[in-house]
């Protein structure tokens, strides 16, 4: 009988009972006949045969309630692992894949800001890298508790920076589930093609990724009423100020370089070969020369601070930006009609109204009076006055929708000054 099992007190009667029996049967008076002794010792037999059957039955029924220890003890050891599972989980960070949301979407923080010499987005180059004197800086975050000062610690050492970066001037959809899956990129001149085979800004997830060249890392000592700020300055750039900064890798040309086996869309490389020829006509030197005479620091990123030495370095050093700019300022078919018709004035955008006011103020402190059907482009603290003429020879068909073999003459620069 297991150790676990319990006597009720009729079943210790009836043992008692048929030991009784038995030891009567044992005594009994020799004076009996054998018979009797015989049919007594059966019939106390019977009844011994019954309370032991009575036992057996209370003896499974008591078993049958009785709980296995060993059971409740599994069953613990299981109710213990699962809570030792659950306070593992919550004592463990949780993954990106934890916090990803029930339709798919992640949250990012941007770790800084661009701020450069593109205040819009129409004129701005569609790779940095083919302006090389466009310039700007990245204007680093301070992320928790970490030092921004110490997240660039070596990459001074790199010369080029891969920037990704959030497209925040894209138009927000009124029908987000409206994504174009095919875009007419300008140098196609009007056939589509699917999103993933451009890098139209337009995109499912408008994030972008460019390369630029570091100039230098600048850090700005905490002061009393200043926090601690680092400039990472850059070259080569073709993104809007103000552009949220979502990650900085350096480049490695090993591993971020394909020396051979490359293949390009002809309409690519077409694109790539044309550029359209840029005049700065006299007046617009004399315009800038006089601006940068006026206040050797007028402009934002050229001047004494940037490393050019006198105004005439300066005035250069800002023109050939100017003409890197104009000469792949490649627009869809719409857009450059109205160009060629001197109906895009980029005063007219809402980033610019307050520093155009000022510049048509004073005449934009320029030498010339300007026509008001040419074409404007801002640049740093620059308005650039233009005219496009079409061209009558284009080599490429596509030229003649994108005016990528388009003349354009500098005619006038004026200096936007804010209100």
């Amino acid at each position: 009988m297991p150790a676990s099992w319990s006597v009720t007190p009729g079943t210790a009667l009836a043992i008692a009972t048929a030991a009784t029996a038995v030891a009567i049967a044992s005594s009994l008076v020799p004076s009996l006949s054998v018979q009797e002794k015989l049919r007594r010792a059966e019939e106390r037999c019977k009844h011994l045969e019954s309370q032991v059957a009575m036992l057996q039955r209370q003896v499974k029924e008591s078993a049958n309630q009785i709980v296995d220890p060993n059971a409740d003890i599994e069953k613990q050891d299981d109710i213990t692992h699962d809570a030792v599972v659950q306070q593992q989980k919550k004592q463990q960070p949780p993954t990106i894949e934890d916090e990803t949301q029930a339709d798919g979407g992640i949250f990012l923080k941007r770790v800084g800001t661009i701020r450069s010499i593109y205040r819009l987005c129409v004129g701005t180059p569609r790779q940095g890298l083919l302006c090389p004197n466009a310039r700007g800086c990245i204007e680093l975050d301070k992320i928790g508790d970490s030092s921004s000062s110490s997240s660039v610690i070596g990459l001074e050492q790199y010369s080029h920076i891969w920037i990704i970066f959030v497209f925040h001037l894209n138009t927000k959809s009124s029908n987000p589930k409206r994504i174009k899956s095919k875009i007419a990129p300008p140098a196609l001149g009007g056939k589509k093609v699917g999103i993933y085979a451009t890098r139209s800004p337009h995109r499912y997830n408008p994030i972008g990724i460019t390369l630029c060249k570091i100039d230098r890392i600048e850090k700005i000592a905490k002061t009393k009423h200043t926090e601690e700020r680092v400039q990472i300055h850059i070259s080569g750039l073709d993104l809007v100020d103000g552009t949220p900064v979502l990650d900085i890798k350096p480049f490695v040309p090993t591993y971020d370089s394909v020396p051979m086996d490359v293949r390009l869309p002809s309409w690519v490389e077409g694109g790539l070969a044309t550029k359209r020829n840029v005049v700065i006509g006299q007046d617009a030197l004399d315009d800038l020369t006089v601006i940068l005479e006026k206040d050797k620091n007028a402009l934002q990123f050229y001047g004494q601070r940037y490393g050019e030495k006198t105004v005439q370095e300066t005035v250069e050093y800002a023109v050939e930006c100017i003409r890197q700019v104009l000469a792949i300022d490649v627009r869809s078919n719409f857009q450059t009609k109205k160009a060629r018709e001197g109906k895009f004035q980029a005063e007219r955008a809402k980033r610019l109204q307050g520093a155009a006011a000022a510049a048509a103020a004073d005449g934009g402190r320029g030498t010339n009076a300007v026509a008001s059907d040419v074409c404007t482009q801002q640049l740093d603290n620059l308005l650039i006055q233009y005219v496009v003429d079409e061209t009558s020879d284009t080599k490429r068909s596509t030229s003649v929708g994108s005016g990528a073999e388009d003349t354009v003459t500098v005619v006038s620069i004026k200096l936007l000054e804010e209100e």
